[in-house]
């Protein structure tokens, strides 16, 4: 019988140690959800918070149990079974938490019985962390967004503080070109790129995919030389090589950010992709450069989630009509320079001739060019005009170096100034300023001396003298012979 009682006072001293250690280890957790937007635009949007399940948590933070809040026991006992147990629930989110229909049937169920949420926050402009006012007990909360455009987020508050990160259904990309969506360029110019996207939410996961790819239309040239890249994650600039790599293959760029799962903390922060490329001597053929970059990310690299953005980059062209100023007929055998801005400081453009009157800007890799334009021979449609592609949208100077036969050459240089204009990001263009007419005026003789006028005056004052001496000497005579008498 002593060892008896011995026994149950040592197991009643057990069970009470462990009792006490388990009431030390599962505490009633309280603390506050902090939610991070970073890029996104939350500019009026409500996040609302709602408490799913209770949760008891472990000192640590790093384990939970959980049990059935009341407001949600209709959901689990619709969603799972009229008798779901905690542990059926536990697994049944852990299952359905990434699932769009999961969430779905979320927000209907919060909106169909009218649940007041244990705070709601709203999102202001500029503002990128929004944390709960109030102290929330320890359990899992799911955060619903008034906007369509992000996704509800769930967590376990199980420490004194909780960071959360927004979730939009994709990253999102924007692509610029030039900090536009669209512009106009000369042939040879050095275009810069701009692809913007952010970190996604990669809670849950352990590892994580993202790159950008960017296949290069023909009208622009590209290589390892002429990149320039630069890769930002919020403000800082990530090392080439060792961050991530560049592969220039062809027309095709790709950019792979490395060990991208160690990002996670940065959610919703901006990605930043620049990179150069050199427009070509084939772009004015097709008038305008289509150019998307596709942003691939997720956490299956043989099955990665694609946003895609496109820019147009376009070059223009100017005629040059070579005119009388009085008979309006077109004039062959004018000489020109054609300066880029409104000086003629520095070289002129060069060019390479491709027809009859016609040329194309000059690219590096051109071996025979000129810098000089001449107004063609040709026939009725061609004579006198002059036809350049390739050009900027921009102000230009075009000086004569030599006028026609029988003309005046110019006295002061033209400006014409290319402008193009779009309604539709560059896909249609409306460019004014693109034709010229230069006059010229024909030269009028100087007067002439030594000519025949100046020979007959002299003749015709000799002969007068003449006359004059002989009508004096015949009336010097006739007085002679009257004195004689």
């Amino acid at each position: 019988m002593k060892n008896m009682l011995k026994k149950l006072g040592t197991l009643t001293l057990t069970l009470m140690v462990m009792f006490s250690m388990v009431t030390s280890v599962f505490a009633a957790t309280q603390g506050t959800i902090t939610l991070h937007t970073g890029k996104h635009n939350v500019n009026g949007v409500e996040f609302k918070v709602y408490k799913m399940m209770n949760a008891t948590v472990t000192e640590d933070g790093q384990s939970a149990a959980y049990t059935i809040a009341n407001e949600f026991n209709d959901f689990f006992t619709t969603n799972v079974n009229q008798n779901a147990t905690d542990k059926q629930v536990y697994e049944y989110i852990k299952t359905n938490v990434k699932n769009e229909a999961f969430q779905n049937k979320v927000k209907v169920y919060v909106t169909t019985k009218a649940l007041t949420p244990a705070e709601t926050l709203t999102g202001k402009d500029g503002i990128k962390e929004y944390t709960t006012t109030q102290t929330l007990e320890a359990g899992y909360y799911v955060i619903i967004p008034s906007n369509e455009g992000f996704t509800p987020m769930f967590t376990t508050v199980a420490k004194a503080k909780q960071d959360v990160y927004l979730k939009g259904k994709d990253p999102g990309v924007v692509k610029t070109v030039d900090g536009n969506n669209w512009t106009s360029a000369q042939v040879g110019d050095t275009i810069h790129f701009k692809v913007e996207s952010m970190v996604p939410n990669m809670t849950g996961y352990t590892d994580y995919h993202f790159q950008l790819k960017d296949t290069m239309s023909a009208g622009l040239t590209v290589s390892n030389d002429t990149l320039n890249p630069v890769v930002k994650i919020g403000d800082q600039v990530l090392a080439k090589d060792t961050d991530y790599t560049v592969t220039v293959k062809g027309q095709d760029i790709t950019i792979v950010i490395k060990d991208f799962i160690n990002y996670k903390p940065q959610a919703n922060e901006a990605i930043v992709f620049e990179y150069d490329a050199v427009l070509n001597k084939t772009a004015f053929i097709e008038d305008k450069e289509t150019n998307t970059a596709n942003v691939e990310y997720g956490n299956d690299p043989n099955h990665l989630n694609k946003g895609t953005d496109t820019v147009i980059v376009r070059t223009h062209k100017l005629t040059i009509t070579k005119t009388d100023g009085n008979t309006q007929e077109k004039l062959a055998g004018a000489e020109f320079n054609l300066f880029k801005g409104n000086n003629t400081t520095g070289t002129p453009i060069k060019f390479v001739k491709t027809g009859e009157g016609k040329y194309k800007v000059a690219t590096a890799s051109d071996k025979t060019t000129t810098e000089t334009l001449v107004s063609p021979k040709g026939a009725d449609g061609v004579k006198g005009i002059i036809i350049i592609d390739g050009l900027d949208a921009e102000t230009y100077t075009l000086v004569e170096t030599k006028a026609p036969d029988g003309y005046n050459k110019l006295d002061n240089p033209t400006t014409i100034t290319i402008e193009a204009t779009s309604n539709n990001n560059g896909t249609d263009v409306t460019v004014t300023g693109d034709t010229v007419t230069v006059e010229n005026n024909k030269g009028s003789l100087l007067p002439e001396t030594g000519g025949m006028g100046t020979v007959l005056f002299t003749v015709v004052g000799v002969g007068g003298i003449l006359a004059v001496l002989y009508s004096f000497m015949k009336s010097n005579k006739k007085n002679k012979l009257n004195e004689n008498k």
